[in-house]
């Protein structure tokens, strides 16, 4: 090591040397350093002649070199001897040639942060920035160097600054007085509160404001390519966060934001009163008294005259934060006086405008006194007990609509405030003192004859419903549900519901007690009743109502009874019923008790297929379909939400596959008991001459999809086995369907593992075997349905099986047969279900998959495409439409130089269907990206023209939006087709549907605008 350290020394003495990288040579300095063979003090050394140079340059690398060491040596590195060396080194190195002392700098910052650096070293180094370094004549980055050890020492070395005292304030300063960099103040003004509150600023605190108010108020935009990403609301804040940051700056700062608040500037009032209502957190009662009178007198002024809604709230926010300053801590007389007098101006100012509710004025004031009674107590009893009588007496004397509805809606506005103070509620009080007048008020608005009061008064109730007591939560409850059930307007209807489901947070009495006997007892009624609210009405507000386990246990099972009773009936109604059931419980569920509620104490799962299975027995019901699936739908979400369903799910797979009694779950055993039936009925689901036994499957279905991923059963195989056998053989098209959508549900839910490839290789083998095409055509067409959703839950979960059965529905795009289904199946597997293989309902699904699938056909289809006949070339471009909606735009775009010329293609195919799907696609890529059809457009145009007239009507529907798009374009790519286009239009204009005629005159008359003044 001897050689290798002379050496080393040796290229420190010859440094600079233009031979030699000092990069290279710092990476062969360090090790030495780090591990003790070389010394501190032997490297300065051999700098020393570099070091101490007469040529600037070459002492400015010397200084750089050993900076850039300090900065690669551990934190603990370096002992207090040699930082007392360094130390006084780089403090006197500070006074070198203005060249040299960034390199300085950039080592001061390094040896600030070594651990055992001492307390004279800090104060030492920071006395030494402050004397020698003209800040503001450094360039950016050193003066960031300057800023970070100044941050540094402040943050960790706090007790050091504070020795300095003010002669540290004043440096501070001096160092940010007059930068501009937006990355830099962003740093200083977060520094100022520590300096504030823990040094005194004695003489220097009005310099200290005036260094920081020199930026107020933030005019800032930063550049589109600024690599820090610092934006105008990090300054905003920051600076406000200074600003506010001590009451010492109250003398200085508060004329500051008046002056800014009476100028003519937007920005500047906003960002004054945001900075006022910031420093009234730090100032005192006494700060602020003597500004009180202007600044109301300002911030009237901006209420009154509010140009915006923004400004308007940040004044009013001004206001409650003086008034809750006045009122902090000790209070001073004057302070009282003052805040006295501020309620009194505002009383006095605005009280008079409340009694004229028709004109402009009365909403600002109210707000303004609204503003005074969230500051406090005192000032809400002051206001309140003035303005409650006021308003009170306001709508008793006016009738017109206008102000009624106004002076209901701000009595409702102080009724919420003042109910927010228990003073005022309790006896004495001024709303206890004025409740019942106030109640009074709202029972005349709530049955007056105009709809626009009514609508206006259940608005305003549901804001003051914290203000009344029980017994008046009663009477309104019980008005508004006789309203609710004579009511003729769906949007006072809305109101009202929203204004129970309100008061059920509040009083669940009021509507378990009133509203819910009047909706059961209009149930009751159910078509025979002639209110003008629907029975469908009824159950859609008792579900929302339904809230808690209280009002579930009031509601569920009465609604539960009607569902048994009109079973039989009538399955329109049952179903009714039953999506009543449905949203109760998506409602409630999720809450604990009701959980416990619907499994325990109503037994739900055990009602819901017990009543699946009267269904299916059932002779007197013809087509029991439709209530089956709704009661799978309320069997999924029960099930999803069951701690442990895997035994339930277990026992019924088991009664199906073995038929075994004697091991079954309790719920399913109870089921048995009940219904010996079901036996026989699973015994013959798969047998398509007993088409009720196939029904069963609905309860599997919704037994299935609420069982989470990963939960493998067994017996599994055969339970696909009957699946598949009934996706395909069974005579009913929608337990086909289920079953078909139910088998791809459990493959995506079986995990990776010999069970997962045998049901995979067993489907295949089955369904291929069907797909022959020596078999009947509508069983090779069930056969695909199956294989479709089967594929669509390898690809949600990204098996590597889905290529091949991906593949093979390509290979089925030319099949005469089944050909146009294969194509629309491509959709079907990207197309999001209403319920199955979603998250919801426990699906595997991979991040991406509609993208990785998408680049994984695409290329294959559009080359089928291109090469194939007319007939396979129509079903590939119909498999190509079928992906696009589905897919996000992002994907689309960055495909769309590729499927561009192959849509345009379509839109001149024969078929009907092919047609509308691609136009609808040519339509969703064109307002993304009109610009790539500028090529294209001699042919695009005539085409859209021809399908404008004589075509389907969502044909002529695509064709007219296409081509009002294409208005998009540049004008001198368009210009020349403006005038065929405009006359290809004009029979349109005299198309037999109204919606094509609206279409047509707004497409021709952008067409017309093409390449006018002012047009496109």
């Amino acid at each position: 090591m001897a050689a290798t350290k002379a050496e080393i020394l040796e290229n420190i003495r010859n440094l600079p040397n233009p031979g030699q990288d000092a990069e290279t040579l710092l990476a062969k300095v360090l090790p030495g350093v780090s591990n003790g063979d070389l010394t501190l003090q032997e490297v300065v050394e051999g700098l020393g002649s570099s070091l101490t140079h007469t040529n600037v340059a070459e002492r400015a690398v010397g200084t750089r070199f050993l900076a850039d060491i300090l900065h690669s040596l551990p934190q603990n590195k370096l002992n207090a001897d040699e930082l007392t060396f360094l130390t006084a080194f780089f403090v006197d190195r500070l006074k070198d040639h203005h060249s040299v002392v960034p390199n300085v700098i950039y080592a001061v910052l390094a040896l600030v942060q070594q651990e055992h650096v001492q307390r004279d070293h800090i104060v030492n180094l920071i006395r030494g920035v402050f004397r020698e370094v003209h800040c503001q004549s450094q360039v950016m980055s050193d003066r960031r160097n300057v800023y970070t050890f100044l941050k540094y020492c402040i943050i960790n070395k706090l007790e050091c600054v504070k020795e300095m005292g003010t002669d540290f304030v004043l440096g501070f300063i001096t160092a940010m007085d007059g930068e501009k960099d937006p990355r830099n103040l962003v740093l200083l003004f977060a520094l100022i509160p520590t300096i504030v509150n823990h040094l005194p600023l004695g003489p220097f605190t009005e310099d200290m404001f005036e260094v920081v108010a020199a930026y107020f108020p933030i005019d800032f935009v930063p550049p589109a390519d600024d690599p820090y990403g610092i934006s105008s609301e990090d300054l905003v804040l920051g600076l406000r966060q200074a600003l506010s940051s001590t009451h010492q700056f109250a003398p200085f700062c508060i004329p500051l934001l008046q002056e800014k608040l009476d100028s003519d500037l937007t920005l500047a009032k906003l960002d004054s009163l945001h900075t006022l209502v910031a420093c009234c957190e730090a100032y005192t009662s006494e700060d602020i008294r003597p500004h009180v009178p202007t600044l109301w007198a300002s911030i009237r002024r901006e209420v009154i005259e509010a140009n915006s809604a923004e400004g308007e709230a940040a004044a009013l926010s001004a206001l409650t934060a003086i008034i809750l300053t006045l009122n902090r801590g000790t209070v001073t007389h004057a302070g009282r006086d003052a805040m006295n007098m501020l309620i009194k101006s505002a009383m006095m100012e605005c009280l008079g405008h409340l009694t004229a509710p028709e004109q402009r004025l009365m909403f600002p004031s109210a707000y303004l006194l609204l503003a005074v009674v969230v500051a406090g107590q005192g000032p809400a009893e002051a206001i309140c007990g003035k303005v409650f009588p006021l308003l009170v007496e306001q709508f008793d004397n006016k009738t017109e609509d206008t102000a009624r509805k106004n002076t209901i809606t701000i009595l409702a506005k102080f009724l919420e405030q003042g109910a927010k103070y228990p003073s005022l509620k309790e006896d004495g009080g001024s709303l206890a003192e004025h409740e019942a007048s106030c109640w009074k008020v709202f029972s005349q608005g709530l049955t007056n004859k105009q709809l626009a009061v009514q609508e206006a008064s259940v608005s305003a109730l549901m804001t003051a419903l914290p203000a009344f007591q029980t017994k008046y939560l009663m009477e309104g409850a019980h008005t508004l549900t006789s309203i609710l059930i004579s009511a003729n307007s769906s949007s006072l209807r809305d109101q009202i519901i929203k204004c129970f489901v309100a008061m059920g947070k509040l009083h669940p009495p009021a509507i378990s007690e009133n509203t819910l006997p009047q909706l059961l007892a209009e149930m009751e009624k159910g078509s025979t009743s002639i209110s003008p609210v629907s029975e469908s009405q009824v159950l859609e507000t008792l579900a929302i109502l339904t809230t808690g386990k209280f009002l579930l246990s009031r509601v569920l099972h009465v609604v539960w009874n009607h569902v048994e009773n009109t079973l039989m009936s009538s399955t329109e109604r049952c179903c009714l019923y039953l999506s009543c059931v449905l949203k109760i419980i998506r409602n409630t569920i999720s809450n604990t008790e009701c959980l416990n509620y619907i499994l325990e104490d109503w037994s739900g799962l055990l009602k819901v297929i017990s009543l699946c299975v009267k269904a299916i027995v059932s002779q007197e019901i013809q087509n029991p379909v439709p209530a089956l699936q709704h009661l799978s739908s309320v069997c999924r979400v029960i099930v999803a939400k069951m701690g442990d369903p895997r035994p339930v799910v277990q026992s019924l797979i088991d009664l199906l596959i073995v038929g075994e009694l004697n091991s079954l779950e309790g719920m399913v055993k109870e089921l048995v008991s009940q219904h010996p039936e079901v036996t026989d009925l699973l015994s013959n689901m798969a047998d398509v001459q007993n088409p009720r036994a196939a029904l069963m499957v609905f309860i599997y279905e919704g037994v299935l999809l609420g069982l989470r991923k990963g939960e493998d059963l067994e017996n599994i195989e055969q339970l696909l086995g009957k699946l598949r056998h009934l996706s395909v053989y069974c005579d009913n098209p929608t337990v086909r369907e289920t079953s078909a959508i139910l088998h791809a549900a459990v493959i995506n839910k079986i995990s990776i593992g010999p069970t997962f490839t045998q049901a995979i290789n067993n489907a295949s083998d089955e369904l291929n075997q069907v797909l022959d095409s020596a078999n009947p055509l509508d069983k090779q067409q069930a056969a695909l349905y199956s294989w479709t959703w089967t594929s669509k839950a390898l690809v949600l979960r990204g098996a590597s099986e889905e290529a091949l059965w991906t593949a093979k529905m390509q290979s089925l795009l030319s099949d005469p047969g089944v050909g146009l289904q294969a194509a629309h199946g491509f959709g079907i597997i990207l197309r999001d279900h209403d319920y199955s293989l979603r998250p919801e309902t426990f699906a595997n699904i991979r991040l991406l998959y509609k993208q990785r699938y998408f680049e994984h056909v695409i290329g294959p289809l559009v080359d089928l495409f291109n090469s194939a006949e007319n007939s396979t070339k129509q079903k590939a471009l119909l498999a190509i439409s079928s992906l696009l909606p589905s897919l996000p735009q992002l994907v689309l775009n960055a495909h769309i130089k590729r499927l561009l010329p192959v849509l345009l293609q379509g839109i001149t195919c024969d078929e009907e269907a092919v047609t509308e799907s691609t136009l609808t696609s040519l339509v969703s890529l064109l307002q993304q990206s009109v610009e790539h059809a500028g090529p294209h457009v001699s042919t695009l145009i005539p085409t859209l023209l021809l399908l404008a007239t004589d075509h389907p009507l969502n044909v002529r529907m695509k064709s007219l939006e296409c081509l009002q798009v294409l208005t998009s374009l540049p004008t001198p790519t368009i210009v020349p087709y403006r005038e065929d286009v405009n006359r290809g239009l004009r029979p349109v204009l005299n198309d037999k549907k109204r919606v094509i005629r609206k279409a047509a005159a707004t497409t021709r008359s952008s067409w017309i605008l093409v390449g006018a003044p002012g047009g496109s």
